[in-house]
């Protein structure tokens, strides 16, 4: 009983420094979006004598977080709805059908999950075939490595779903992709929207991509539109602080709609396989 108290005890322990972790950086651009830009540039933890809420109109009238958010939105939506509903779809064929080629094909998507993005030299591919600096570029780049994580989610799940489900609605006249949307996808939306919120949140948050592949400045993504305030002999850390919580919202908005589906998805991708 002692030692189990003291595991118990050292884990609490351990998993309050680990939220420390995520929770000061976070504290950190709170209170310093509400400070003066002289208060903001020690970057302390602590409160503002005057809370400067105008920092928010600054950085929305200073930047063109408009336009950025609109690439943002297009950007993450459509990489997202796409890699979602052909991963899904492609998961479903290749657990069904587990011939010797489709084994392999599957074994390929695996490869996705494990081998660095950074091995393939995308801009010399994207510069081939004329898509640098464009919307469909960055966004077939998305696909291509997400697309993997809702094959292995969806092939798991679909493992422990009986074929003769499958069966009686063939026999009832359904076709394959009836099959696909009216009885298999409602069964996998924990597994869809779990590979989603991933997605989003990657996508969404993403500078480096964004960064090297976009040149064009109205392209830009949200993300990096905090570039307007940073400059190269000083910077406006209370406005950045302030631009980086807006841009943060729509995140914070889909995690919370498709929170309580988040572990059920997981689990039914990674157990149930």
């Amino acid at each position: 009983m002692r030692a189990q108290k003291i595991k118990r005890t050292v884990l609490a322990v351990f998993m309050w420094l680990l939220s420390l972790i995520v929770l000061i950086p976070l504290l950190l651009i709170i209170i310093n979006a509400f400070k003066s830009s002289a208060e903001a540039d020690v970057m302390t933890l602590t409160l503002p004598e005057v809370w400067q809420f105008a920092n928010f109109a600054v950085a929305v009238a200073e930047s063109n977080i408009f336009r950025t958010f609109l690439n943002s939105v297009l950007i993450t939506g459509v990489s997202v709805f796409a890699s979602s509903i052909l991963g899904t779809m492609a998961g479903y064929s290749l657990s069904r059908n587990r011939d010797k080629i489709n084994r392999k094909v599957y074994s390929y998507f695996l490869l996705g999950l494990v081998v660095p993005v950074q091995v393939i030299a995308l801009i010399q591919v994207l510069q081939k075939f004329r898509m640098m600096d464009s919307y469909a570029g960055i966004i077939f780049v998305y696909i291509a490595m997400f697309v993997p994580l809702s094959v292995f989610l969806a092939y798991s799940f679909v493992s422990s779903v009986p074929k003769e489900l499958d069966e009686a609605a063939v026999m009832d006249g359904a076709k394959p992709l009836q099959l696909f949307f009216h009885i298999i996808r409602p069964m996998l939306t924990p597994v869809i929207v779990t590979s989603f919120i991933t997605q989003f949140v990657f996508i969404w948050n993403d500078f480096q991509y964004p960064l090297y592949l976009l040149s064009s400045s109205s392209k830009w993504t949200i993300v990096l539109g905090v570039y307007k305030f940073i400059g190269q002999f000083g910077s406006d850390w209370n406005i950045v602080c302030a631009y980086i919580l807006l841009s943060s919202l729509p995140v914070i908005l889909v995690y919370l709609m498709g929170q309580k589906y988040i572990i059920s998805g997981m689990v039914a991708g990674a157990v149930k396989g």
